[in-house]
């Protein structure tokens, strides 16, 4: 995954496709992220969860990309929307709508193309 100087994970097609690869193999994902402007998240990736119970909110499906921020918020994403609005994510996830959020979006909406890409290769 393509870090920082300080070893953060950043923004970049190197970090989405290996985020999209390990999440194909069933592995979970979690990163220390930085939006390289001072900002610090610890953000969980997991796709393709075990549900159990029949009432899971929120129009959530199994096939939503479930992104989850220590100590903030957890939503699933669907995977075919690979342009989700920074707005959107921010609100989902608990953030509001700053330059963080856009960074952000920016890494989710990367991850989800490289799923897309990588489950049109599946024969």
């Amino acid at each position: 995954m393509k870090q920082e100087e300080y070893g953060e994970v950043i923004n970049d097609k190197e970090t989405y496709e290996e985020i999209a690869e390990l999440l194909l193999v069933d592995k979970p994902v979690l990163i220390g992220w930085t939006d390289q402007e001072g900002t610090h998240l610890d953000i969980l990736f997991v796709l393709n969860p075990m549900i159990f119970g029949s009432n899971i909110q929120g129009g959530l499906r199994q096939r939503d990309l479930f992104v989850g921020i220590m100590r903030l918020g957890i939503f699933g994403f669907e995977i075919n929307d690979d342009d989700t609005h920074y707005n959107y994510i921010g609100e989902k996830l608990g953030m509001g709508n700053d330059v963080t959020a856009q960074k952000l979006a920016e890494l989710i909406n990367g991850v989800k193309k490289e799923i897309k890409k990588l489950y049109e290769k599946v024969p």
